[in-house]
Formats: structure tokens, sequence, C-alpha cells
């Protein structure tokens, strides 16, 4: 992915070169000049102000950085430059954190930089400069902006530049060694401004500045376009082009630095061709104040040639956990840093990078005259697209309810996808919204992609409630046989239902599959009445049974008509006695007169006949026929009312008579 955006930013650290421990940030060497000037709200939160620098209209910008300090846990914040926005984050860090607690205060900062090369016009010297309210907690801020260009133009002379970053602890005393510079030609100016923040012009809160243990003047004050901020440091403002250092603001090029003028000459200090140099600052009176030196600019001139150099990498843009392929070319020896790790050799034109964050590399390339310059290359690492949260609706069973819903994405960049995959069945699904309905029982692994196509995975699981309950009450809850019982389904989470009646031989007396049944048991005993109720499918079901208890009918009961039509129309042609509890007598007779006393019809009945009728039939009914209506002669008896006498005898030896009427029609 290309990251052609107007801002891009540099994430740099203050580095070892070849075995030497300094802060060069970038060095340079090309036919044009170099003018910068800064800008302070010192202890101020917000405001606006400007930055005034000098370029020559003929030239192309070559490269222009935006340093600013990082005070504190300051928050990302947008500020303007000429109505430019630039957002200042971790992510344009520059180097290592110092320590500022000799402010009295426990701040941890850090100096940042934003490379806006591409968004200076050379016909432009004056940028205004817009920063926000900021300070929520303590001091936490981004302040004291310094810009830095270099211009290039082919008919001035050769410009070396040297841009050193702190990595000190602000103390009383710190000392920079600087090493393996271009060795410097002290015939033309040798420039060095400084960039500074929290210097006052109260008696006792300078510094002196010392090079080569040389005390090149003590700096103080608030130095900056508007003068209104307190605290707001000094810097040296100038350019310097064919040769020739020039002064901006209240800034001088002379020899010496003083109050807000932090510039100087210093050729007078150094030796010729020297490739290092040493600046110490010392606190006024080595009283302990909050002097906060952020950054060095040297320009001068030097024998050494223009060269060429170049850093790359096989890719921009990488995913966190993966590693790019770095190459520097124009040199005899090369040494790369990252601020924050990840090579696997900085001593090779080559080396394997694995950035734990976004970052810019830097490696030092010297040619084979031992001149050395600089080249970057930015890596920016995209995050795993991390959501806040998954949330998963399991499963009811018989209902594909499961849903899978990824939360938002904490970091990454989007356009995000979203896969999921059954582990079990290895099927996937990709799509660009974040829920995944209708979601079966199993584990899954779900993945979300951003526009990088780096990845997060976590593996869930759906599983499944049966919610089927089944239950029913009996009523009445007992009796005596023959009894007729009402079962009523209270099941809940379910919508089919399946009933068996099962008696205690085990045999299934009844089945059916409906709400609620009824069932009419004829005979004592205890039975089995069981429930499946289920949820759309069969496997999502719940079974209740409950056993009933009869008790058994040992009396008898007659069931006697009081009129019979035998008039061959086959309803009602013979008079029937129908009987429960055949299987306890030990002998039946019926006898039917007529109304002067003679016998029409009489019989005696085979108990255990009857009996094996009551066992077979559903009612648990015996039902047999006692007379057709005919004499004996076999003529039609006449109509009329007609007396019958029923004589049992129990298997108990009880003795039972009964007697009754009944008509005859034709």
């Amino acid at each position: 992915m290309n990251l052609t955006k107007k801002n891009i930013i540099l994430i740099l650290s203050l580095l070892p070169y070849f075995g030497y421990s300094q802060q060069i940030f970038h060095q340079d060497i090309f036919y044009g000049g170099v003018t910068g000037a800064g800008f302070s709200t010192g202890v101020g939160d917000g405001g606006n102000g400007q930055v005034i620098v000098n370029i020559d209209p003929a030239s192309t910008i070559r490269k222009a950085y935006l340093f600013c300090n990082r005070y504190g846990n300051a928050q990302p914040v947008n500020i303007n430059l000429n109505s430019i926005s630039y957002n200042i984050n971790t992510n344009n860090q520059v180097g290592s954190n110092f320590d500022l607690s000799d402010c009295n205060n426990s701040w941890v900062s850090a100096i940042h930089a934003i490379d806006v090369t591409n968004d200076i016009n050379p016909l432009q010297n004056i940028y205004n400069i817009s920063i926000p309210n900021q300070m929520t907690n303590g001091f936490d801020k981004y302040g004291a902006f310094y810009l830095l260009i270099l211009y290039e133009n082919n008919s001035f002379q050769k410009t070396a530049v040297t841009i050193i970053l702190n990595e000190k602890d602000v103390a009383a005393n710190v000392n920079y060694q600087l090493n393996n510079l271009f060795p410097i030609d002290t015939i033309n100016p040798v420039s060095i401004a400084i960039h500074s923040d929290i210097l006052w012009d109260t008696p006792d809160d300078g510094s002196f500045i010392f090079l080569n243990s040389n005390n090149i003047g003590l700096i103080q004050g608030s130095d900056n376009v508007n003068s209104i901020w307190n605290g707001a440091g000094v810097k040296g403002h100038f350019y310097y082009e064919n040769n020739t250092l020039f002064g901006l603001d209240d800034d001088t090029p002379d020899s010496l630095m003083q109050g807000t003028d932090g510039l100087a000459d210093i050729k007078s200090y150094v030796q010729n061709n020297t490739t290092n140099l040493n600046v110490n600052m010392v606190y006024e009176n080595n009283i302990t104040k909050c002097n906060i030196y952020l950054a060095f600019f040297l320009t001068y001139t030097t024998p050494c040639d223009t060269f060429s150099t170049a850093a790359t990498a096989t890719q921009d843009t990488i995913c966190l956990g993966d590693s790019v392929q770095l190459n520097a070319t124009g040199g005899a020896t090369y040494s790369w840093f990252g601020a924050f790790g990840g090579l696997n050799d900085t001593s090779i034109a080559n080396p394997v990078a694995s950035p734990p964050q976004t970052t810019t590399y830097i490696v030092t390339i010297k040619n084979d005259s031992g001149c050395v310059k600089t080249e970057h290359v930015k890596i920016w690492v995209s995050p795993e697209p991390t959501p806040d949260t998954i949330v998963v609706t399991n499963n009811v069973c018989g209902d594909s309810i499961g849903s899978i819903t990824v939360g938002n994405i904490s970091n990454g960049n989007p356009p995000y996808s979203y896969t999921l995959t059954n582990l079990q069945t290895t099927n996937s699904n990709t799509q660009t919204t974040n829920t995944f309905n209708n979601i079966g029982t199993g584990i899954y692994e779900i993945q979300v992609s951003n526009a990088n196509g780096c990845q997060w995975r976590d593996t869930v699981t759906i599983t499944e409630t049966n919610n089927a309950a089944a239950n029913f009450t009996a009523n009445p809850q007992s009796g005596v046989a023959p009894l007729d019982v009402t079962f009523n389904n209270i099941s809940t989470g379910a919508n089919n239902f399946e009933w068996t009646v099962i008696n205690s031989n085990g045999d299934t007396l009844a089945q059916h599959s409906t709400i609620n049944i009824q069932h009419f048991f004829t005979e004592g005993g205890t039975y089995e009445v069981c429930l499946i109720a289920y949820n759309n499918q069969p496997q999502c079901a719940d079974t209740s049974c409950k056993t009933i208890f009869i008790d058994p009918n040992e009396e008898i009961s007659l069931f006697i008509p009081n009129v019979f039509t035998p008039n061959g129309d086959n309803e009602n042609d013979n008079f029937i006695i129908q009987l429960i509890g055949a299987a306890y007598l030990e002998s039946l007779e019926v006898q039917v007169f007529s109304r002067w006393g003679q016998e029409v019809a009489g019989s005696k009945f085979d108990v255990q006949s009857l009996a094996s009728v009551m066992d077979s039939s559903p009612s648990g009914l015996g039902a047999f026929t006692v007379w057709n209506g005919k004499t004996t002669a076999g003529n039609k008896a006449s109509e009329g009312t007609y007396f019958y006498v029923v004589s049992y005898t129990t298997k108990l030896g009880e003795t039972v008579t009964q007697k009754g009427t009944v008509s005859l029609l034709r």
C-alpha cells in the first residue's frame, strides 16, 4: 500500500553510528541552502504565531521538517501550519523519552518530527502556526515548534547540514559529544542554531553554552515573533547559502550567543576538517531550573563532495508481526538504526526489519572518502484490527437464532472484512458486515481483515439450549374403573407433541399427536402415560411420564334396555343386555315372560365366553342377546310389555336377581 499523504511522518530515535553514541537525526550535503525558525507558547497552552524563514525563490525544496516537543502524557492533537492540519501523535515521536523531573514535574518528554516537504513553497517565507488548547491534566501538551527547510539550487555552493536532537534528561549540566560529522571546513562560517524551551529572562534562569570548552554565551528569555509568551525559550533563526550565514529576527551571525540570540558562527572554536564537536549547556549560577534543550542545527561547508545514496524497502506497509527487507546503496559501510529496534543486523546494507510499531529506519551511509550521509525508510506497521467485543447469541434447539457480532475495531485501517469458518466442516463465509446470523451449533473461527490485509483471529463456540419442557396434568388423578381421564398439556418451549398410553404389560393402548388427550380406562391397573414435546425438530425434545393408578371395579354392572323393535330394520331388533364384570361371575341366567306369566325366552349364558368378549372389547363391555321377539313356536310375538328376570351368581357365591320390564314395538 502506498501512503502518499502530504504529511508523511518520520519516527526516528537518537542513534548510535559506527560505534559512537550521538543524536544525529539527519545529515546531508547538496547544492543549496538551509533556513530555520521556531515558535513556542512556553508555559502557555494553545496559541497562534508565525515562523519566518528565508528561502531563495529560485530554489526547490529538498527536505523540510517541523519539530516539536511532547510534555508529559499529551494526547494526539492537530496543529495547523498555513491552514494545513498535521496530527501529532505517538507515530511521529523521534527518539527515546527523556525525563524532565529536574523541572519539579514528573514529565516524560520526547521530540516529534513531521516531514512537511510537500507543503513548503519556496516563494513563501512566512508560515502561520496555530496550536489548540491541550492541557487537561497537569502540563500535558505539545509545544516548542521549529521549522527547518533544506532548499536546492544548482547555482549555489555546496552546503552540509546536520540535525542533532536531544535524548538527554534535563539537568544542570548537559553534554553532547557529537561524532561522525562531515569534515568541517573552517574557511567558511560554521553555523550552530539552538532550539530550546522554558527559558525565562529572569536572573539565574539562563544557560551558558560551551563549544569545545569555549564559553560562547549565556542564553535566556522568550524568543519568538510575538514576544508575548512567558518562558518560550531561545531559538536560533537563520539561513545559510553560498558559504554565508545570515541571522533572522534578533539572531546575529557572529561567534557568540546572548540572551534570545540563539545563533553563532563557531568556526573559530573548531579545527579544520574535524568530524567531532563537544557542546555543553550549564545552568546559570548552577541553580536548578527547567531549561529544555531540544535540538541543534549545524550548517557548514565541507571538502566532501555530493554523492548519491538511497534507502528502500520491499514494501512500505506491513502487518504487525511481519518482516520487511530493507536495502541501502551508495556507500562502503552502513549502520542502521530504528527507534523501536526490530533489525536482524544493523551493519549490513540489506537488513530484515520487524518493527513493533510504525517507525522510520535511518541508515548512516559512509563512502570510501569517509563522508557520511543519512537516509530514511518509513515503515508503516498496521496493527491487528482488534474488536473491542465479540457478542455471541447461542442457539435454541429447533430455532436457528445463533449469531456472532464483531464489535468496534479499536485500531487498524478500514474498510474491514469479516470471515466466519466452521472448524468442523471448514465451510467459510466472508462479508463486509460485522454480524453473522442463523449460525448452527459448533466451533467457529472469526477473522477480521483490514484494508492492508492484516488479520485478527479468535475462536468462538455457539452452544445450544433445549428450551422444550414437557409437562401435563391428569383429571381426575385417580378413580375406579371404568374411568375417563383428561390429560392437559402444560409444556413450554415446544410446538409438537406425541402421547402414548402403556399398560403394565408394556402394551401400547393409545397414541396421539394432539395437544391434549382423553383416555377411557375400562380396567383397573397401573398405566404409564408419556408426553414427548419438541420444538420444530424431534431431536429438540423433552419427555414427561406419569404413572396412573386405576382401581379395579369388582362390582357387576348390567345395562338393560327398556325397549326393542324387532321389525327387521337391523336396528335394535333384539333384546340385548350389556354386562361389565363378567369375569367376576360364576353363572348367569335370563328369562323373559309375557304379561300372562308365559315364558317366551330364557337362557343360561357362558360367563367365560362373555368374559373373553369383554377382554377383547375396547370398551370393556360384554353384550349378549336375550330375545329376538319371537315366541317359542317361532311366531312373532305381539307388541306389548314383557317381564324379565336376570339371575347371576358371583364367584364369591353371592346370588343376585334383578327384575324389570321391556317393551316390544314393531
